[in-house]
């Protein structure tokens, strides 16, 4: 018998706020200014593999499956812990796991995979029960448990993909069904009717990994003329035996069955009768190099009635390395896509050789693997159970559609495998725009947005404090929020991070649809008043047209009069030198310096900012300034003068120096100034360059002394190309260096094209 136990356990859990700051105490209170993003992490003592989320609006509740535990928090505050019920495996299956082969210390445990709602009561649980799976009901007002067998419905082993999903009280369930994992089922049960299965003998599923399933009412709406039935969409990867290669192809598919589906009367008694694929193919539009291994897939359903237009989201990756390797694309695909590729032509193969080719002979009525309508009802068949074999044993055997269903990635990213996708579409100032929430495999997420065919990363969080796949994430609309999962723990983050632009430019620029300018503040444009004119531009990003109303000078910020004179006085010691910092907050803007003419013979530019020599008794002004599409914003200000002391002093004072700006050439990995013999060249580390800086001191132009014959510049000069908010107790991936320094990355490993992770000017596709 399963083992029970509820109550409280160990429930730890931490406040984030601004990225990095802890509160120890619960709850936290976060002020309306915060400059970063707001976020909260979950962690229970002993708890691992939070595979599984519910969000529950019934109770106000999400639910949490991890390994042999089922945790229940509460959506008004989930620091607060409802209950935790500990569903343990006992001893004795243990020993009979470990007996079959299985490691004792990962195997044989209660992964929960199944997590999901019957009714406004009930719950319904499945777990792999140390290679024995098992399910329960669960009544979450009492926890009154029934438990059930849960082959066929639940995988025996932790690690093998699976999907579930309940329409009506009915669960579709996409998984193995023996021990040894090679009899994939997509199964039908819970429900009045018998319970329905693929045929395993005709080879309908090859060694699938389910990502994702979806119920999609096309009934609706009702009184409709078609009178078409609704269905159940799976989403996996599988062998694709309809290609001739000396290696197994990997191809993706989606699949469908329908809702009323009974199974036949005398042909596929108690099979499904509407089982129908199609393959899903996301390939560059150039050479068609293929992702087809999907690894999740968002179903996005403007509304139940408007279920047309549909549009399914995938994460998908390669199964071959070369050129690719750890490189992910989404690609999107529509209803009326997939709708085309199930009503087209079919395909079948031959039996002897085992080769498939396009069928083009007669279909026989009504038309094989299609649901009932109205114009089936009008011919005497009202359900499955009445359909004439003919047409029965024919979808036995052309269950595989010819057309494909192929799409472009809309965002490319190499050297980063993505896991997890969600989407929302959010309402902007003008229009609708679909936002992407997309996971990787080392804990970090992913904002997008596509703009005019470009694909813009507007940010990129990290999670967790040690890099690991993100396992589930679970959007919910209604509170603007996100709930990403990993094996160590839980994370709730919202999805708009408007307070951290500080002015309408930065606003502007940023292109998030959540945010918009209200005059004094870049704040959420869904909070917007009726009638207010909030400045927004997404599509144009256009400053000089949103913010004129906003700014006396819609391309320049700069501080207050007050403070527009002041600068940090800087002393440095004589024949010595000094990094003036300056962090550019946007990927897509450039740095600017502007500093006197006399004093450009004694800087150097450096990835951690300006290198200067002072001069002694002679005081230079240099300001930083960010410029991104034209717009200019005062990042810092130094007065530095060289005096013979010891130690560098930082003081308050004014600058007379007029300025002369001087651009700070932006060099991109790998290219030089001096044209095509860069490939050729070495670069000079950071640590030679300082020690060569020491010695040149002020007694010549420092950038004729630095410079080494034949030597780039690139690992100098070349701007961070990855911006990153770490939550507390992250880990940015990359070596921390001192004083700011960063190092420059290769041309693959650069960021996508988006504010805060990109490079200007690309095509339509963020090749990262």
């Amino acid at each position: 018998s399963a083992a029970f136990q509820i109550g409280w356990n160990g429930w730890s859990s931490v406040c984030v706020w601004g990225g990095y700051r802890l509160c120890p105490s619960l709850p936290c209170s976060l002020p309306a200014d915060a400059k970063e993003r707001s976020a909260r992490r979950f962690s229970a003592g002993g708890v691992f593999n939070y595979t599984s989320l519910l969000l529950s609006k019934e109770d106000n509740m999400l639910y949490v499956g991890a390994r042999e535990t089922l945790l229940a928090l509460n959506l008004s505050d989930i620091s607060r812990l409802r209950r935790d019920l500990t569903w343990s495996t006992p001893e004795k299956k243990r020993d009979e796991c470990s007996f079959k082969g299985k490691d004792l210390k990962t195997d044989c445990f209660n992964y929960i995979k199944i997590l999901l709602r019957v009714n406004a009561t009930h719950l319904y649980v499945c777990g792999t029960y140390a290679f024995s799976p098992i399910c329960a009901y669960i009544v979450s007002v009492c926890v009154c448990i029934v438990t059930e067998d849960g082959r066929s419905r639940c995988p025996f082993n932790p690690e093998y993909k699976s999907t579930a999903i309940i329409a009506d009280g009915e669960l579709y369930a996409g998984t193995v069904s023996n021990f040894q994992g090679n009899e994939p089922i997509i199964y039908k049960s819970l429900g009045q009717g018998s319970a329905l299965k693929t045929e395993n003998s005709l080879n309908w599923l090859q060694d699938p990994a389910f990502v994702g399933s979806a119920y999609i009412q096309e009934s609706l709406p009702v009184g409709n003329p078609v009178g078409d039935d609704d269905k159940i969409y799976f989403f996996f990867s599988e062998a694709g035996k309809e290609f001739d290669f000396f290696d197994n192809t990997i191809v993706s598919r989606i699949a469908r069955v329908c809702k009323g589906d009974k199974g036949g009367e005398r042909v596929l008694q108690k099979k499904w009768t509407t089982f129908l694929k199609a393959q899903l193919l996301c390939s560059l539009p150039d050479d068609g190099f293929p992702f087809n291994i999907i690894q999740d897939m968002f179903v996005l359903t403007p509304s139940k009635e408007d279920w047309k237009n549909t549009v399914f989201y995938g994460v998908f990756t390669s199964q071959w390395y070369k050129g690719a390797s750890g490189s992910s694309a989404v690609c999107s695909f529509t209803m009326d896509q997939v709708e085309r590729a199930f009503t087209g032509r079919y395909r079948e193969v031959n039996r002897e050789t085992q080769q498939w080719y396009t069928y083009n002979h007669p279909v026989p009525e009504p038309r094989p693997g299609a649901c009932v309508t109205n114009a089936v009802r009008s011919a005497g068949i009202s359900s499955s159970l009445h359909m004439p074999d003919k047409v029965l044993n024919f979808v036995k055997d052309h269950f595989l559609m010819d057309s494909v269903i192929r799409s472009q990635p809309l965002l490319l990213k190499r050297s980063v495998r993505y896991t997890q996708i969600a989407v929302h579409r959010v309402r902007a100032a003008r229009r609708d725009y679909d936002v992407l929430f997309i996971g990787t495999d080392e804990g970090r997420l992913h904002k997008a947005i596509n703009v005019n065919g470009k694909m813009h990363i507007i940010e990129e969080l990290v999670l967790f404090p040690e890099s690991q796949p993100v396992q589930h994430i679970e959007l919910d609309t209604d509170k603007g929020l996100l709930y990403v999962s990993s094996f160590s723990g839980l994370v709730e983050v919202a999805v708009a991070n408007c307070s951290n632009y500080q002015s309408c430019g930065e606003c502007v620029l940023s292109r998030d649809p959540y945010c918009a300018w209200t005059g004094r503040q870049c704040a959420d444009v869904r909070q917007a008043p009726a009638g207010s004119h909030w400045q927004q531009d997404v599509d144009g990003a256009d400053t000089s047209a949103s913010c004129n109303k906003t700014t006396i000078n819609p391309r320049m910020a700069r501080p207050s009069s007050s403070r527009a004179s002041s600068c940090h006085v800087v002393i440095i010691p004589a024949n010595s030198f000094k990094v003036l910092p300056c962090k550019v907050r946007s990927n897509l803007a450039e740095r600017l310096w502007k500093y006197s003419k006399s004093a450009g013979q004694f800087v150097y530019p450096s990835p951690a900012g300006l290198v200067v020599v002072p001069r002694v008794d002679k005081e230079e002004a240099y300001e930083c300034w960010s410029v991104e599409d034209g717009f200019q914003q005062l990042l810092a200000n130094y007065c530095v003068r060289a005096e013979p002391r010891q130690e560098s002093t930082t003081l308050i004072g004014h600058s007379r120096t007029p300025l002369v700006p001087r651009e700070e050439a932006i060099i991109l990995p790998g290219e030089t100034r001096s044209g095509g013999a860069a490939a050729e060249e070495k670069v000079e580390t950071e640590q030679t360059f300082f020690l060569k800086l020491r010695r040149c001191g002020a007694r010549e132009n420092v950038q004729q002394c630095v410079r080494p014959t034949g030597v780039s510049l690139s690992t100098l000069t070349n701007p961070p190309t990855r911006a990153e908010r770490s939550l507390p107790g992250s880990s940015p991936r990359g070596v921390s260096l001192p004083s700011g320094l960063t190092s420059a990355l290769k041309p693959e490993d650069s960021g996508p094209r988006g504010r805060n992770q990109a490079k200007p000017g690309g095509d339509r596709y963020s090749d990262g």
